[in-house]
């Protein structure tokens, strides 16, 4: 889990290009370009929950750990990358929903 966590970091680390305005059609252009750069969240999205959850019900002090890593995901992605990881969340939820 936290390499996928990583890996969506450094993914956005070393993609720097500004997202599109919020029209839909440019979010759309854009993530076709920036195809590759989506496989990291979405198998974060995918195996994320699942592998925190397998984790989480084996007994131990590795639990600190997990929510540890996940808030300092979750504020390094805020604080540096949200408006790509905004633009990269609504794509797919278009992707999914249609």
């Amino acid at each position: 889990m936290t390499a996928l966590q990583g890996a969506v970091l450094l993914t956005l680390a070393v993609t720097p290009t500004d997202p599109p305005a919020r029209m839909p059609l440019f979010e759309l252009l854009w993530a076709r370009a920036h195809k590759p750069s989506f496989y990291p969240l979405v198998a974060l999205l995918i195996g994320g929950p699942a592998l925190t959850w397998l984790a989480w019900q084996t007994p131990g002090r590795h639990r600190w750990a997990l929510t540890v890593v996940w808030a300092l995901f979750l504020t390094v992605l805020i604080g540096f990358f949200n408006d790509r990881a905004a633009v990269m969340l609504r794509v797919l939820w278009w992707q999914v929903s249609q």
